[in-house]
């Protein structure tokens, strides 16, 4: 493969947060995906690295294989071929299209401890990592107290949202994060990947999100399954270097850096 560079609103007081507490990691090690692909779903091989800091949006229509291909990087999905590790211990959050089943009588609040308590258990957080819920400004108080089985998708999504920032991730990968979501939310939380030093990677259809992140390292899937790869404009070339490739194996191998 030929490598490249790579919610309704609850309050308008409470702007959505992305804050990972700034990474040492940045420009360290994160994730290495070499030669992916999946029967039937991601027939060509996909290659990319990312670093601490970097910034990948994943385009193109539906059946393209862009929710697959996040779902590999996440490791929620085996390739068929190819491999994705994970490395320096990183932490790696994932917000797919579906919101987990919850039981439909815990209250948001209750979801939300037994998450963090489950990743402690798991040794992926101390004591003072978790991000407190009400730091996210994603749900008000009244939401935090509702059973989730009566709150609306949109909660539901903020919800599942707030369980991926709890882990202060190093990489966040996003499918469709605007889904459910209010145009205020949009907005704030677009503000927010854009500032936070964790590495991003998101597959959007919305538009206004498009344009916002038009300045980052692109990877665009085509439903004829010949992905091809787009540079962000020169005067915003302010990213580390991200590698996002795609394509026939033996293509001829090159490279473009992001300073």
């Amino acid at each position: 493969p030929t490598p490249h560079s790579a919610a309704n609103h609850p309050s308008a007081a409470s702007p959505t947060s992305v804050d990972t507490t700034p990474s040492p990691r940045r420009g360290l090690p994160i994730l290495r995906c070499r030669d992916v692909t999946v029967s039937g779903r991601l027939p060509r091989p996909v290659t990319l690295t990312l670093d601490g800091g970097d910034r990948l949006l994943v385009t193109g229509p539906n059946g393209a294989g862009k929710s697959t291909l996040l779902a590999i990087l996440a490791k929620q999905l085996a390739p068929s071929t190819g491999e994705v590790r994970h490395l320096s211990q990183a932490r790696v959050a994932y917000l797919g299209q579906e919101v987990p089943a919850w039981p439909a009588t815990a209250l948001a609040f209750e979801v939300y401890e037994q998450h963090v308590g489950r990743l402690r258990s798991a040794g992926r957080l101390g004591d003072g990592d978790p991000l407190p819920l009400t730091a996210t400004g994603l749900l008000d108080k009244e939401a935090l107290r509702t059973p989730v089985g009566r709150m609306s998708l949109g909660q539901q999504r903020r919800l599942d949202l707030a369980l991926r920032l709890a882990e202060r991730p190093d990489l966040l990968i996003l499918d469709e994060p605007t889904n459910h979501l209010s145009a205020p939310l949009v907005d704030d939380l677009t503000a927010a990947l854009l500032e936070t030093p964790a590495a991003i990677v998101v597959a959007t259809h919305d538009r206004l999100m498009l344009v916002d992140l038009a300045a980052w390292p692109t990877l665009h899937l085509s439903a004829e399954d010949t992905g091809s790869t787009e540079q962000p404009p020169g005067n915003a070339r302010k990213a580390r270097v991200t590698h996002p490739t795609v394509g026939p194996p033996g293509a001829r191998p090159g490279a473009v850096g992001i300073t």
